[in-house]
């Protein structure tokens, strides 16, 4: 969150101790851009701007990802690390940053860094997120740009006997569905979390997403149940 802060005892355990007098603090001010995202593509960043105004008490933020997209970084600009640590979970979706100061000074602008993932719409679209800091919960807005490669099975399918899921004919040699572990005489009967009874069923999930993403896949095979987690060739 890139905010620089400063001011009298940041961190520091011999901070002044507030006046009863002191000036009501402001609610934070919402995003200055929005940045437009490719899919998958490299992190930009959304800035939140600084309102100089100084708290008295160590304080906490939580940002919440938008939709299709990860937080790879938030930058606080603190003088250390130590003192306003940021915190974010494996997937990307959420974090935190403590303020464990006292009379720190929001001075420069906070700074969310944010990439979308491979499974965003084809179509794009814009995405909201959150950033709550204070009780004021505040809107982080992205736009994931349109474009790539439509997903496409790398192999062949047909309706199988008696139904319940699609047979794979055919894997193309060097696909990603052939490096994903499918097998010819696979019956998949789940994609991507929805029932594929027929090959229009399967076709109609696979509209509209992204060459590159992965998928979970519920297949059987020779009887046994197995799940796999497929990557989606492109047309």
């Amino acid at each position: 969150m890139g905010a620089g802060l400063a001011g009298a005892g940041m961190g520091s355990a011999t901070a002044a101790t507030p006046t009863a007098a002191a000036t009501p603090v402001q609610a934070p001010s919402p995003q200055t851009n929005v940045p437009d995202l490719d899919a998958p593509g490299p992190a930009k960043t959304v800035e939140y701007p600084p309102d100089y105004q100084t708290r008295s008490h160590p304080d906490e933020a939580r940002i919440e990802a938008p939709q299709y997209t990860r937080i790879t970084g938030v930058d606080p600009h603190c003088p250390s690390p130590m003192i306003c640590p940021v915190d974010i979970t494996p997937d990307g979706k959420s974090a935190t940053v403590k303020l464990d100061g006292t009379n720190w000074t929001w001075t420069r602008p906070w700074a969310v860094h944010v990439a979308a993932n491979s499974d965003a719409p084809l179509a794009g679209g814009a995405f909201t997120g959150t950033l709550t800091f204070e009780g004021v919960t505040l809107p982080l807005r992205v736009n994931i740009t349109a474009g790539g490669a439509q997903a496409i099975f790398g192999g062949y399918v047909a309706n199988a006997s008696g139904g319940g899921g699609v047979k794979v004919n055919y894997v193309e040699p060097g696909s990603k569905a052939e490096m994903s572990g499918i097998l010819p005489n696979d019956v998949i009967t789940t994609l991507n979390g929805q029932p594929t009874p027929t090959v229009s069923a399967f076709h109609e999930i696979l509209a509209g997403k992204r060459a590159g993403q992965t998928v979970p896949v519920v297949i059987n095979r020779n009887g046994a149940t197995m799940a796999l987690q497929l990557t989606l060739d492109g047309a």
